[in-house]
């Protein structure tokens, strides 16, 4: 499975095991995670914040870039009119 972050101080902390003091409050999900990526179950990416998909539900957004998130996600309008005709 991959798993996509677009901060690299997360990627760094999930493939990193090493105890530091700013991640002591990290829950222990995090750490399941970690054990995953350590058996190879979960492959860790970095996408930049512009392609970043999720970014569609959380944030809001200008209509170029839902323009191209819903297309990368394979979205379309089902009210748009049938392009072609009869």
């Amino acid at each position: 499975m991959r798993l996509y972050s677009n901060k690299k101080a997360v990627i760094h902390i999930a493939k990193n095991a090493m105890f530091h003091e700013r991640t002591k409050h990290i829950e222990i999900d995090y750490h399941i995670v970690r054990k995953k990526l350590e058996k190879k179950i979960v492959v860790v990416k970095h996408v930049s914040s512009r392609h970043q998909l999720t970014d569609l539900l959380t944030k809001p957004l200008g209509g170029t870039q839902v323009d191209f998130i819903c297309d990368k996600l394979g979205m379309y309008d089902i009210y748009a009119p049938a392009s072609g005709g009869c």
